[in-house]
């Protein structure tokens, strides 16, 4: 009987929670004397099992899904990343519905993916539909009532089942060829419709071989857009794995037909668990199909041999089927794909924890930089101009490592019209620190970021002292992002991996970004009148 067990401790907290087709059979499988370590640890502190039964998988999976999110148990590991990848979605019902969506709400609908940018799919759905004319409304279809058909079908978007312009079977046609292509089975596919074309224009069903046609077009362009990655692969996902600490980022590359058609990533906290031994790589790996309601292709890359390799298998078998099977690593071509899929959550990993650990980017920065206190707040300047003609100075500020948008101050230039960096940062400057106690401004900086080297250091720190204010400032130099600071010709030099640089550069960035936003705004309204 599938179902949901949930595990609590003495104190009758839920400590874990989890999911079974047979629930008998994996509760029992806690009772044994060959647990791994973290499942050790969690039995230890079991008190008490309670089980609640479902109809369906599915349904254990939502139930699984629910009761995670509102307890949080201490022991199930968590997806922490964020994101809510978008899907294509083709719903069950006579005339499916194609869309996008970020949720999995039914074992009826279909899902494909997920994709990893959101933008590049609508651009995907836009000529899906060219090639496969699937519609997207609500609209109720019943034959006995056609409506008029929208403006899709005039662009070769639509079948219009609404208006009787096609048949069911024609319409799960085209719906069954749009599963496959998004299966990966392009080649396959193309090879069909070819065939089919060809079969109409001969039985003189002229429309129909011109639908065809249409969708032959549309569909090789789709095809070329994924590059050939793997001539000898058929279809197979890779997963890779890099830990650091209690997180791990993993990787899942989809290939089909030797094209790379998706690549995801995520970030889990263990929790406290140790290392990522093959129970909990199987585990994630199953977490991905579990969230995402996605087919599993027969063959999947892990690097893992031997007794290692042995456990991933029979545990991706009981979850997602007996004819799974792992690719051996030890092949030249899987070899290939691990290390490159391996990189990418190396690199995602990196990323991630540039991005999340904020505290620990000020503290670099507040010993590199020899500062008295944490640079919480940071404001950066950059200068926007034409040959010095309507200058201005930009004013951008971050807190705790994130923009604060409703704090930017945009300085004009009065004093000088011909190109003088330093000169018009100290013009700015000069005006920010007379202001430097006014609440409109929000809270005084902790330090400054100069977009230049020396030059531009002396002449703001030249008129900081006379404005009696005390506050750090750092030059940052774009051209091997050296920072310089007061009292020293000497430039700090970060890695370009160093979060803390990644940090300064990204202050940087977006002050200049909003200058040259402000700046071009004002020189397009004379233009518009000319």
């Amino acid at each position: 009987m599938p179902g949901v067990y949930v595990i609590r401790d003495s104190s009758d907290r839920i400590i874990y929670v989890g999911k079974a087709k047979n629930l008998r059979k994996r509760v029992e499988s806690y009772f044994r004397n060959d647990l791994n370590p973290k499942t050790r640890s969690m039995v230890s502190n079991a008190r008490f099992f309670s089980f609640i039964t479902a109809g369906h998988e599915d349904q254990a999976l939502v139930l699984e899904s629910n009761f995670i999110k509102c307890y949080k148990p201490h022991y199930n590991i968590q997806l922490i990343d964020g994101k809510s990848y978008p899907l294509i979605e083709l719903t069950g019902e006579a005339f499916s519905i194609l869309r996008k969506t970020r949720r999995v709400t039914t074992a009826r609908n279909r899902y494909f993916g997920p994709y990893p940018k959101s933008g590049l799919l609508n651009l995907g759905l836009d000529s899906l539909r060219r090639a496969f004319p699937v519609r997207t409304c609500h609209r109720r279809i019943d034959p006995a009532k056609p409506t008029k058909p929208c403006l899709d079908f005039d662009l070769g978007l639509c079948l219009a089942p609404c208006g009787n312009r096609c048949s069911q079977d024609e319409y799960a046609e085209v719906v069954q060829n749009l599963s496959a292509f998004l299966n990966g089975k392009m080649r396959t596919l193309l090879r069909q419709l070819e065939n089919s074309m060809d079969q109409a224009s001969r039985s003189q069903q002229y429309e129909r071989a011109v639908r065809y046609r249409d969708s032959c077009l549309a569909l090789k362009g789709l095809f070329e857009r994924y590059a050939v990655f793997a001539p000898r692969v058929r279809d197979m996902d890779v997963f890779a794995f890099h830990q650091q600490g209690n997180l791990v980022a993993v990787v899942r590359q989809a290939l089909r037909e030797g094209r790379l058609i998706a690549s995801t990533e995520f970030i889990y906290d263990l929790k406290g668990k140790g290392t990522l031994d093959p129970v909990m790589r199987a585990d994630l790996i199953i977490d991905f199909y579990d969230r995402f309601h996605v087919a599993a292709p027969a063959r999947i890359a892990v690097d893992a041999v031997g007794a290692e390799a042995t456990i991933v298998r029979e545990r991706l078998r009981e979850a997602l089927g007996a004819a799974i099977s792992l690719a051996s690593p030890r092949s030249t071509e899987t070899s290939r794909l691990l290390r490159f899929a391996t990189e990418n959550a190396e690199q995602k990993l990196i990323a991630s924890t540039r991005a999340s650990d904020i505290p620990a980017q000020l503290s670099v920065l507040k010993a590199v930089l020899d500062l008295e206190r944490m640079p919480v707040r940071i404001e950066g300047y950059d200068v926007s101009n034409i040959s010095g003609k309507d200058a201005t100075v930009s004013m951008v500020v971050f807190v705790a490592g994130k923009p604060a948008k409703d704090q930017y101050r945009l300085f004009n230039m009065h004093s000088l019209d011909t190109p003088n960096d330093p000169a018009m940062l100290a013009e700015a400057l000069a005006r920010r620190f007379a202001r430097w106690s006014d609440i409109t401004f929000g809270d005084p900086a902790n330090l400054l970021l100069i977009d230049g080297g020396l030059s531009q250091l002396g002449a703001v720190c030249a008129v900081r002292d006379n404005a009696g204010v005390n506050v750090p400032v750092v030059g940052i130099a774009k051209k091997e992002e050296l920072l310089y600071r007061e009292g020293t010709l000497e430039p700090v030099r970060l890695s370009h991996d160093s979060g803390a640089l990644l940090l300064l550069m990204a202050v940087r960035d977006e002050a200049h970004r909003f200058g040259k936003r402000e700046f071009h705004k004002r020189h397009e309204r004379p233009l518009k009148h000319r």
